[in-house]
């Protein structure tokens, strides 16, 4: 963590740049508000504040190295594309950062522990971590002791103690809503360990890679794909679908996390820096970031103007988030479409195999096993905004089967074909060959262009 005030000053095109850091725990209260009160400062002599969230799996240095290289993507195609000279230019560059722990995912495959040293309590302590604040005490010492039993890898009493296991998690806490409109479900044990082997029945395992929630490198004729279940073990193992099962539950976690995060913490400082600064507001977000910035804009009173424009960069989460309809109700994240000046541009890349192949087995009830073999192509409630763009958004949407390059024009601002254009998704294969690499010249220049429309737009 750092207390630097701002975090850094970069030199950008047109002069020093500050770059700010705004830290929120789990819960989503602002941990630094000193820096947030130091922005608010900065920003009333500022033209244009860049806000971007990161996505799962980002520890403090990860995080600021990723904003670090987006912003130097961001600088260098501000000076190949400068601003007009008689436009004022002041931007301040601002990263969200909210625990979002290093977590290993089924397919990750760690070592099988039979017994001795810690077993899953230390194969699995960050997860647990993750967990144990929602589980509370009495729960989560009833998990470590389940977890450091040594008859836990005998096939004959491990079911039982699966059964146990699944009955500790289903007291989770669900979220009030999901970006589908949904409101959150509550499960029981045996409704969730269907979930646990129907999961595990449909990945294949792949070596454990440091600092990956998900890899970008899930194989070819991995997880579902034709419908046909790979099993990943032979003959039941206890331990597997324990593992897998606490995993699976951190995922939910931390997707509910972000939520919290952005719609509690960051959407009070967007309220604070909207209402108290004249700067246009960009948000960006990546992955479960994604999640936060949304969340961020749709949730409590908004001020008077409108947050310019969102760019979200494979977002983690519905594919039907901003739809008119699903299920009879409008997506968790339509509202946007209200507080944000702009259309929101969104990418996608059929090289993120996570999100086109892996995601949606995660966020699956017992209710929704018939959905598997579907579940990673539209209409499935499952598909991911990153890996297939918007759907159900009809007349609304814009789809754009190539990213722009550097240089060529979004149809937005002065470019505009249509004004009911709310979402534009990008498919950004050509230049988006995984999960985590989104910080390009492309990206940037998506950003870039949307902040040339909120000027022009201004006048």
């Amino acid at each position: 963590m750092s207390t630097n005030i701002p975090w850094t000053v970069r030199q950008g095109p047109r002069g020093p740049v500050p770059v700010y850091v705004l830290q929120f725990d789990a819960r989503g209260t602002l941990t630094s508000p000193r820096s947030l009160a130091a922005l608010v400062e900065d920003a009333r002599d500022a033209t244009d504040l860049v806000v971007v969230s990161h996505g799962w799996n980002n520890d403090w240095l990860a995080a600021t190295s990723r904003y670090d290289e987006f912003f130097d993507h961001l600088d260098a195609v501000l000076r190949s594309h400068p601003p007009a000279p008689d436009r004022p230019f002041r931007p301040v560059y601002v990263g969200v950062f909210w625990p979002s722990a290093a977590l290993v995912m089924p397919w990750e495959r760690g070592p099988d522990i039979a017994g001795g040293g810690d077993g899953l309590v230390g194969e699995l302590a960050d997860e647990l971590a993750v967990l144990s604040g929602d589980l509370g005490p009495e729960l989560s010492a009833e998990l470590h002791a389940l977890l450091a039993d040594p008859a836990l890898a005998d096939p004959g009493t491990g079911g039982d103690r699966a059964d146990l296991a699944a009955e500790i998690l289903a007291h989770l806490p669900v979220a009030d809503q999901d970006e589908t409109g949904a409101t959150g479900t509550r499960v029981d044990g045996p409704a969730l360990r269907a979930v646990w082997e129907d999961t595990l029945a449909r990945i294949e395992p792949t070596p454990v890679r440091p600092g990956g929630i998900i890899p970008d490198d899930v194989p070819e004729g991995g997880p579902g794909e034709g419908g046909a279940a790979a099993p990943q073990v032979a003959g039941f193992n206890p331990l597997e679908l324990i593992r897998s099962g606490i995993r699976l539950a951190t995922v939910r976690q931390m997707k509910d996390r972000a939520g919290r995060v952005g719609g509690t913490g960051v959407a009070a400082a967007l309220r604070r820096l909207a209402d108290e600064t004249p700067a246009r507001i960009h948000l960006v977000g990546h992955s479960y970031g994604g999640r936060v910035v949304l969340s961020a804009v749709c949730n409590g009173p908004w001020p008077g103007r409108p947050v310019d424009s969102v760019l979200l960069l494979q977002p983690a989460l519905s594919a039907w988030a901003f739809a008119g309809d699903v299920d009879g109700r409008p997506g968790g994240y339509r509202p946007a479409f209200d507080r944000v000046r702009n259309p929101i541009i969104t990418t996608r890349s059929a090289h993120d195999l996570p999100l086109t192949r892996v995601f949606h087995l995660a966020l699956r009830r017992r209710a929704d096993l018939g959905e598997a073999e579907i579940a990673g192509l539209p209409p499935s409630r499952f598909a991911a905004l990153g890996g297939y763009g918007p759907q159900g958004v009809g007349a609304e949407a814009l789809q754009i089967d190539r990213m722009p390059d550097v240089g060529q024009h979004y149809p937005i601002g002065e470019h505009a074909v249509d004004s009911r254009y709310e979402v534009i998704g990008v498919d950004g294969t050509w230049c988006i060959p995984g999960h985590g690499a989104v910080q390009s010249d492309q990206t940037a220049w998506a950003l870039l262009s949307q902040m040339r429309a909120a000027a022009h737009t201004d006048g």
